[in-house]
C-alpha cells in the first residue's frame, strides 16, 4: 500500500500547521538544507525538536547538505525513522550508511534529478530506502519531471536481488502527477497539501487518485457486488460443494477486513496508537452514517450480506460487523473480524 509522506518545507516556521500535517499523513518528510548543497537553507535542526518530538508517525530526515557527519550528528537527537543523504554529497557512501546505522536509524540514499540510478546500485543491499527526486533538490513547489524509468529500474533490481529497500519519490506531486509514480512505496507531497487550509482533504485527493479516481464508497460497493456475485455463482454450481462455499466465505470475511482498511486510509485518525486497539463498526457506516464528522454517502456492508456456509445473514440489526484494529508499535496494524452473531464466522 502506497504511503503519503507530508513535507513541511513551505510551513517550516508554523509548528501548529506542521503538527496538523503529521496527523493526516502516513509519514512526515523533513527537508534539511544547508544553503551550500542547495541555494537556500532551512531552519536549524535545534529549533525543530519542539515539534518533531510530538510526531506519532515515522519521519524521514532528508539531508540536502555537504557536511554529512555534522548534520547526521544533529539529526540523531530527533530520533527519526530514516536519515536520507544525497549520493552526490558523499565521498564514501558505505561509510555514511554505516554511520547512520550505528545509531539504530535506517539509512536512505537520495538521487537528485539528473543523477542516474547506476550511482546507487552498488549500495542498495546496504540501504533501507532510495529517494528519487522528481525535481531539483533545494526548493518546494517545482514542476514535476517524469522519473518512471528510475522507479522501474529500482523495482527490477530489488526483485532480481531479493532486497527490501523502500522506494520514495519527492517533488512536484499533486493529484495528477501522483498517478505517474504509483509504483513507489512512499510518495512525498508538500505544496499540494500545505498550500490549502484543509490538509486532510488534500491528502484524500491524493489517495483517491491512487485508486484511479474511485471514491471509498464506490470501491467498497464493488467489493460487496463482487462478493454477492461470487456467492450466487457458488450456489448455482452446486450447494453441496462445501469447500467452494468455504472459500467464498473466506473471501467475504477478507472483504470485511479490507473495508475497514479502506476506511482507515481516508480517516487515519481512526488508527490506534501503539499497544492500543480501535473497533470500527463496518455495518453502521451505511448511507447517512457519520465518521470523523463527515457524512458518509454510499453503502458499505448491507444487512442482507449472507454467510455462504450457513445461509444466514452476517449482519443483524443490532450486532453488525466490527473490525478490531490493533497496533503493536503505532505503525503496524492487525485486523480481526468480530461478527454480531459469533456463530456466523467462517467454519467448515
Amino acid at each position: 500500500m502506497v504511503k503519503i509522506a507530508g513535507s513541511f518545507l513551505k510551513i517550516q516556521d508554523d509548528f501548529d500547521k506542521i503538527k496538523q500535517l503529521s496527523e493526516v499523513c502516513d509519514l512526515i518528510h523533513y527537508d534539511v538544507m544547508d544553503g551550500v548543497f542547495t541555494k537556500k537553507a532551512t531552519l536549524p535542526i535545534s529549533k525543530m525538536q519542539k515539534v518533531t518530538c510530538q510526531f506519532k508517525k515515522p519521519f524521514d530526515m532528508h539531508l540536502m547538505v555537504k557536511d554529512l557527519k555534522e548534520y547526521i550528528d544533529k539529526a540523531v537527537s530527533l530520533n527519526p525513522s530514516y536519515i536520507t543523504f544525497h549520493v552526490e554529497a558523499a565521498l564514501d557512501v558505505l561509510k555514511v550508511i554505516d554511520y547512520i546505522h550505528s545509531f539504530g536509524i535506517k539509512a536512505g540514499i537520495a538521487l537528485d534529478l539528473k543523477t542516474d540510478v547506476s550511482a546507487v546500485l552498488p549500495y542498495l543491499k546496504f540501504t533501507d530506502l532510495v529517494l528519487v527526486m522528481s525535481v531539483k533538490a533545494g526548493a518546494g513547489g517545482q514542476v514535476f519531471h517524469d522519473v518512471d524509468e528510475k522507479i522501474n529500474a529500482l523495482l527490477k533490481y530489488r526483485k532480481e536481488n531479493n532486497l527490501s529497500y523502500l522506494i520514495e519519490v519527492d517533488g512536484g506531486i499533486n493529484d495528477t502527477t501522483i498517478q505517474k509514480v504509483k509504483d513507489a512505496d512512499i510518495i512525498v507531497a508538500g505544496s499540494f497539501i500545505t498550500n490549502y487550509d484543509n490538509f486532510s482533504g488534500q491528502v484524500y485527493k491524493l489517495k483517491k487518485a491512487l485508486r484511479n479516481g474511485f471514491t471509498l464508497a464506490e470501491l467498497l460497493g464493488v467489493i460487496v457486488i463482487l462478493s454477492i456475485i461470487g456467492l450466487i455463482a457458488v450456489r448455482v454450481i452446486d450447494s453441496n460443494l462445501k469447500e467452494s462455499r468455504y472459500d467464498t466465505c473466506m473471501v467475504q470475511k477478507n472483504n470485511l477486513i479490507d473495508a475497514a482498511k479502506m476506511v482507515t486510509l481516508d480517516y487515519p485518525e481512526l488508527l490506534p496508537d501503539a499497544l492500543e486497539s480501535q473497533t470500527i463498526s463496518v455495518q453502521v457506516l451505511k448511507d447517512g452514517g457519520e465518521i470523523a464528522g463527515v457524512l458518509i454517502k454510499g453503502g458499505y456492508i448491507e444487512d442482507n450480506f449472507v454467510n455462504p456456509m450457513t445461509d444466514e445473514n452476517y449482519v443483524d440489526s443490532e450486532g453488525g460487523v466490527d473490525v478490531i484494529v490493533t497496533s503493536t508499535n503505532g505503525r503496524d496494524y492487525k485486523y480481526e473480524v468480530s461478527f454480531g452473531n459469533p456463530d456466523e464466522d467462517c467454519h467448515k
